[in-house]
């Protein structure tokens, strides 16, 4: 098992950058893990924690802004949670930029909303820079706050066979892939959906 983990803290940084990017909150809690077992400085692991976020805001935040006729868009304006996202946006213009990352489900519909919004470009790079300041510190300092414990599971796994390990990590790669695949999927590989579409009238 510690072999795992040996090979989490030599992809650490690029785990916790891509994760904070197309996800969240898992991937900065396994950085503050890894800058509590001393693979990595807290400070180095916040800051990716934060340009992650921060990135991945600013993009989907950019791409309803102008490309608002997109299918992904579309897609997502579709949904029921985008009718919460958008009443919120209007009633809390400002203060939604910054809590919107912590509430469960409505990351990438309030950023679409917010891209469709009237909040100006520079008002939402500042508000989401506080916002990604704030989150990631706090997500960062719960991985290493509770790093014994996730350390202690870690040790007790450690039993277990080589072959349960590696489907932990398997799994635990699926899941990253599925997450990204879910939000971002769509927008990269548009000419698959149609062709899903069109299989389905068929």
């Amino acid at each position: 098992m510690y072999e795992i983990l040996s090979l989490i803290s030599q992809y650490g940084p690029v785990i916790v950058l891509v994760g904070t990017f197309f996800e969240g909150e898992v991937f900065a809690i396994i950085g503050g893990f890894l800058a509590f077992r001393g693979s990595y400085s807290i400070y180095f692991i916040m800051s990716l924690a934060f340009f992650g976020s921060f990135c991945g805001d600013l993009a989907v935040f950019l791409f309803a802004r102008f490309w608002s006729g997109h299918r992904w868009v579309a897609r997502w304006k579709a949904k029921p949670k985008f009718v919460k996202a958008i009443r919120l946006v209007d009633r809390f213009q400002a203060y939604f930029v910054i809590v919107n990352r912590y509430i469960y489900g409505l990351r990438m519909p309030g950023l679409i909303a917010l891209g469709l919004s009237s909040i100006s470009i520079p008002r939402f790079l500042v508000l989401n820079l506080i916002g990604a300041a704030i989150w990631a510190g706090l997500f960062t300092t719960i991985g290493y706050a509770f790093g014994y414990s996730i350390g202690s599971v870690f040790a007790r796994l450690e039993v277990m066979e080589r072959g349960v390990g590696i489907a932990l990590a398997v799994i635990a790669a699926a899941l990253a892939l599925w997450f990204a695949w879910r939000q971002w999927g769509p927008a990269l590989f548009p000419s698959l959906r149609s062709d899903k579409a069109e299989k389905d009238e068929a």
